[in-house]
This record gives structure tokens, C-alpha cells and sequence, in this order.
């Protein structure tokens, strides 16, 4: 086989390689990388916490991103869902949300949250009337 046959027989498996390769660098978290440099806080959670009279609860939250620093977020807890808007800045997510149905009736409040490097979000939920925040804590479902 002559030498110009072997380049054009490699040249394309090595070219996809490095793009490969490439591509999977750029999703991966180099140092320096921020959250918004990457898909964000996008994605589908299991959520822990406890209200403020310290009940304990868990469900499933999605969140959605509107644009490069707005996000959707909703909870699903016990039959009660719930929906909120929130806004990411550097690691800081602050969420305004309202009850969309209930057993108990409507809610709302305010959550504020820290991203950890591990990817869990970690803060407090105000319910509108209640003096105490409740805790929350809400990890990526892998």
C-alpha cells in the first residue's frame, strides 16, 4: 500500500478522534470554568429539606434555563407542585415561586441557594407569613 493511500486511510479516524477528544474537553469543568460556562444548573434534582415547622419532605425538581442567567425551577413534593423563576450569578440561585396545586391551598416565597462544586444547590425556602425559613438541599439525579 503506498504511503499516500495509508494518510488518506488515517487521516479521517484521527482528524474525528481530535474532535472528539476536543469536544470532550470543553464539557468537561477546567479550572477557571464558571457555571455559566457550561450547561448551568439545567437539569432534573431530588429534593430534601425540612419547612419551616420542620417537617421533613423530598420530591423531584427540574429546572429549565430561560436564558444565560434566568432559570424555571419546579417542585414536585407530596402532590403539591410548585413553580418559581430564579436567576443564577456567579454561584448564588435566588428563586421567587408560588403554589400551582395543593391540598393545603396556595403558597409562596422565596428561595436563595449556593451551587456547590459537587453540583448540589444548598440554602433556605421563606414561606410569605411564616417568620422561620425552612432548609433545603437539592442534588442532581445521575
Amino acid at each position: 500500500m503506498a504511503m499516500s493511500d495509508l494518510v488518506r486511510r488515517f487521516s479521517i479516524p484521527v482528524v474525528l478522534l481530535i474532535a472528539l477528544s476536543a469536544g470532550g474537553l470543553a464539557m468537561c469543568g477546567l479550572p477557571g470554568d464558571t457555571l455559566r460556562d457550561g450547561p448551568g444548573i439545567t437539569g432534573t434534582y431530588v429534593v430534601n429539606g425540612f419547612d419551616p415547622s420542620e417537617v421533613e419532605y423530598s420530591g423531584t425538581v427540574t429546572i429549565v434555563a430561560r436564558d444565560d442567567a434566568e432559570y424555571e425551577i419546579e417542585w414536585i413534593v407530596t402532590g403539591t407542585i410548585q413553580r418559581g423563576t430564579g436567576t443564577l450569578v456567579d454561584d448564588r440561585f435566588t428563586v421567587d415561586w408560588v403554589t400551582i396545586t395543593s391540598p393545603r391551598g396556595e403558597s409562596s416565597g422565596t428561595a436563595d441557594y449556593i451551587v456547590g462544586d459537587d453540583g448540589v444547590l444548598r440554602g433556605t425556602r421563606t414561606v410569605d407569613g411564616v417568620d422561620e425559613p425552612g432548609t433545603e438541599e437539592i442534588f442532581p439525579d445521575a
